[in-house]
């Protein structure tokens, strides 16, 4: 672009991967000599301007916890300018993540931030693997109005800078970085030798004439690289060429500043709406993959996941929360450190499934260390919410709704005082708080002793009668009930449970048939329309951590005919079950190098477990897998016989509805298939078309990939693979995505549990609400006094709740909702009486905007199309 105000920005950077081809610690070690390097740098040249330390806060950590004595050097370098830092706290993955993570990124990356001087407010995402709808909205939030992305968008017609507008219209001014070398532009050439001063000038030049505003940005660092001054001359040569350009080092806010600047002021920018996941289409591209098949590597990841944030999301925070009202002192501390594991997780390279084998298995420690966090705080929350039992009055146990959703059946899983039953073969009965019985399924009852540390004392081993049932009983959304477990004179009927061999569930909603050949039929009672599910296919993978790849000569294993045993499991008032039992005889391996699946066969036993609840219209399912095979994908099927033409899939923050098409292979830039692989951040379906919701839907527990086909969906359960990087050609892409290191643990040998649930929808309100009601079971505790009030009920058609918190600063609570729909949302929130003095609405930072009238107890709230909405109450003194 020719003109007088073009300005060629330097971008010196490390992009730090904390853990990958080798483990965190190896890298770590190689992060403090490029940070002591760094340090060094800076303090001795004051030519060398400035340094960004990839957008994320946690390798500061890293760094200080080795180096701690220099805090206040770095703090000085912060403040300064010559050292960029944040805005996130890690560089995590935008689908695997969910939007409430996503907050908590910045709003952690923030904070630390401050403590050593001004984060930068550029939304720098230089390497995820597309990007979610929601984002631009997000940043927004955050005071962030720029950002600096290189997957997911390609074009040769393209210019470097245009506007991406997300899902509610808010928008980013963007500069994206070019196809063929991306955030290492400036690290080496193309053919991989050092960068020169020609190399450097007439790259400067060359992406010039791409650029819409003048301006170039070329990225002076690559992956885990040492910061440099070598590339200082080039900077100075490239202003002799030409008086009108100007050069320099910068920072990311430099960059944003631009940016504001100059994108408002051009003609015709282009702009792009929604989520950023297109493959490359340009002549320049090389390695700019969107590698889809990241949602599927490493399952048991993916489900610890899953389970991490549902507990940190649905019952630490909010029953912390709920306690602070009573006084308890609020557990901020443990809360902080269950989230910064988490948010290390969700690195892309950790979450993604695509890093060595001692790399997962530190993913599966910081799950399950944030877990027992989370739990803790949940059950203690709990406790002190619902008060000490009487003398005597052990055998009352409180449950906690956290749906936003009624739940009825409620399902029970508790731990009681052994003296609460008298005897264990006598059914014991459930009475609620007048004294009435209640209806009540046992699932299992056994004697053992646990410790409850939430009881107090200092052992409290307890010996205990472990209880897994259902109520029938309806609790509201966020509220609690109180029940008395009492024993009976009735002895238990354990035929009740096994005597009925049917192969069909049914209740008012549905009728399920387990057919013979192993297929399952879902009908709605009240349309007539029938749904097929259980029909498993397994084919071969030659690809990798990143990607599946069909081998040349696939073969294809289904369950048809498969099916062995049908077994009743549980047939009581309130659920019933059956347990269907299938043998798939699976190719062991790949021979010929990746070429063909192997002669050699052996068993793969799949047992399945559906679940229908007496007032469920949700058909529940659990699938067990045991693998022994190698190179392999299974997925589920699920069709109905008149095929919707569109799908919808939930991303964080988001509801996506596409048409139901195949991606198309003409592309004379290939190097990476469109991909038939879309994300599941907990729900999708099959609907008639993209403005009318109704078929099904499918939600899942940390399964995050699925594939369209023309008469359904496909819901993909594992990937099992050997290699980061595969070995094999490869039909879905052009060159591998990383080293060829290989990764026995990510072939996924073993016993794999798969929970997902499947329903009929009429609109989008069934999918918000009968999703969140599925993937957000009750919490009961035993040894309880009272019946804790509820602070709070939200009521809505297709907002969400996500986060109920303690604000960041000061005792208030904070509520945040997300509408799902292109429709504005009228959110009812019923407070407790006398609880709340004030209401305000406030950015997802908790920065206050306006105050909210509270009448009679009640606060309205317009939840505008796909807002993300955040509310704090000011309790009342």
């Amino acid at each position: 672009m020719a003109g007088k105000d073009r300005i060629v920005l330097v971008l010196s950077h490390t992009h730090w991967d904390r853990e990958w081809y080798e483990s965190f610690e190896s890298f770590r070690y190689r992060l403090v000599k490029a940070m002591d390097k760094l340090i060094e740098i800076l303090q001795s040249s004051t030519e060398y301007r400035c340094f960004n330390l990839d957008g994320q806060l946690v390798i500061l950590e890293d760094y200080l916890e080795i180096r701690p004595e220099m805090r206040r050097v770095l703090e000085e370098l912060v403040t300064s300018g010559r050292i960029g830092v944040g805005p996130w706290y890690v560089q995590a993955d935008e689908f695997l993540s969910d939007g409430e993570s996503l907050i908590r990124n910045l709003l952690l990356g923030s904070q630390i931030a401050h403590e050593f001087g001004d984060p930068q407010k550029l939304a720098y995402l230089p390497d995820t693997f597309g990007h979610n709808s929601q984002i631009p909205q997000i940043a927004r939030h955050f005071g962030i109005t720029s950002s600096l992305i290189w997957r997911g968008v390609s074009g040769d017609d393209l210019p470097w800078e245009f506007i991406w507008e997300g899902a509610d219209g808010s928008s980013l001014y963007t500069y994206r970085l070019p196809e063929r070398l991306g955030y290492c532009n400036m690290a080496f050439t193309p053919e991989g030798q050092p960068v020169d001063s020609a190399f450097f000038i007439g790259s400067a030049k060359e992406f010039m004439e791409n650029s819409a505003t003048g301006m170039v940005v070329l990225m002076d660092g690559c992956d885990h690289v040492q910061p440099s001054e070598s590339i200082l001359p080039f900077i100075d040569q490239l202003k002799e060429t030409d008086n009108c350009l100007s050069c320099k080092q910068a920072l990311f806010n430099d960059l944003a500043a631009e940016l504001k600047k100059r994108i408002p002021a051009t003609e015709g920018i282009r702009v792009l709406h929604g989520q950023l996941k297109n493959v490359n289409i340009s002549k320049r591209g090389y390695f700019n993959f969107i590698l889809p098949n990241v949602l599927s590597s490493r399952c048991k990841n993916k489900r610890e996941n899953f389970d991490a944030l549902n507990w940190l999301e649905s019952y630490a925070e909010p029953l912390a929360s709920f306690a602070l009202l009573l006084g308890k002192r609020h557990p901020g501390g443990f809360l902080q450190k269950a989230w910064k594991l988490v948010l290390q997780n969700l690195a892309h390279d950790s979450i993604g499934g695509c890093s060595v084998d001692e790399v997962h298995l530190d993913v599966s420690r910081r799950y399950s260390h944030s877990i027992e966090i989370s739990r803790n705080i949940a059950m203690d929350s709990l406790s002190s919410l619902s008060g000490a039992a009487s003398e005597g009055e052990n055998d009352f146990f409180v449950v906690f709704n956290p749906s936003q959703c009624p739940t009825s059946p409620v399902e029970i899983e508790i731990d009681l005082p052994h003296i609460a039953f008298d005897n264990l073969s006598k059914r014991p009965v459930v009475k609620n708080e007048t004294g009435e019985e209640v209806d009540f399924q046992i699932s299992s009852l056994r004697e053992t002793e646990k410790s409850l540390n939430y009881l107090g004392g200092s052992a409290p081993i307890e010996k205990v009668v472990s209880v897994k049932g259902y109520l029938g009983s309806q609790i509201d959304g966020l509220s609690f009930d109180k029940f008395q477990i009492c024993s009976s004179s009735r002895p238990i009927n354990h035929d009740l449970y096994k005597a009925n061999n049917s192969r069909c569930l049914e209740n008012k909603f549905l009728m399920v048939t387990a057919m013979p050949d192993g297929r399952v039929e879902i009908m709605s009672k009240a349309t007539g329309e029938k749904l097929f599910t259980n029909l498993f296919e397994d084919g071969g993978d030659c690809g990798d951590g990143y990607v599946y790849s069909r081998p040349l000569t696939d073969t294809i294993v289904t369950s048809s005919g498969s099916l062995e045993t049908v077994e009743v499991i549980e047939n009581g008032p309130l659920a019933r079950a059956i347990r269907l039992s299938y043998t798939l005889s699976v190719p062991v391996g790949l021979v010929e190098n990746g070429r063909k699946r192997s002669l050699s066969r052996t068993e793969m036993p799949v047992h399945c477990t559906l679940r229908l609840m007496e007032s469920s219209s949700i058909l529940e399912i659990e699938t067990e897998i045991a693998n022994s095979c190698e190179n392999h994908r299974l997925q589920v099927n699920f069709w109905r016989e008149k095929p919707g033409n569109a799908l919808f899939y939930k991303t964080p923050f988001d509801i996506v509805t596409t048409p139901k098409s195949q991606p198309s292979k003409i592309n004379p830039n290939w190097i990476e298939d469109e991909p038939l692989a879309r994300p599941n951040n907990g729900v999708f379906g099959e609907i008639e078309n993209t403005d009318r919701y109704s078929g099904f839907a499918v939600s899942t527990k940390g399964i995050n990939e699925f594939e369209s086909f023309e008469q359904g969906l496909k819901l993909t359960l594992f990937r099992a693979v050997g290699h980061i990087a595969s070995p094999y050609p490869l039909s879905s892409m052009k060159r591998p995505a990383g080293p060829k290191i290989e990764t026995p643990g990510a072939q996924m040998k073993g016993s794999l549990t798969f929970e997902y649930a499947v329903f009929f929808i009429d609109s989008l309100e069934d999918i918000v609400k009968r999703s969140c009601s599925y993937l957000k079971k009750p919490l009961s505790i035993g040894f309880a006094g009272r019946r804790p009030e509820t602070p709070l009920t939200v009521d809505s058609l297709t907002t969400e709740v996500t986060a109920i918190k303690k604000a960041e600063n000061g005792e208030s609570i904070i509520l945040r909702l997300v509408n799902f729909s292109e429709e504005s949302d009228n959110v009812k929130i019923r407070l407790r009486e006398g609880l709340f003095s004030k209401a305000c609405l406030c950015t997802a930072a908790e920065k206050r905007e306006e105050e909210i009238p509270i009448q009679n107890n009640l606060v309205s709230v317009a939840c505008g199309p796909k807002k993300i909405v955040t509310l704090e109450f000011e309790m009342s003194s």
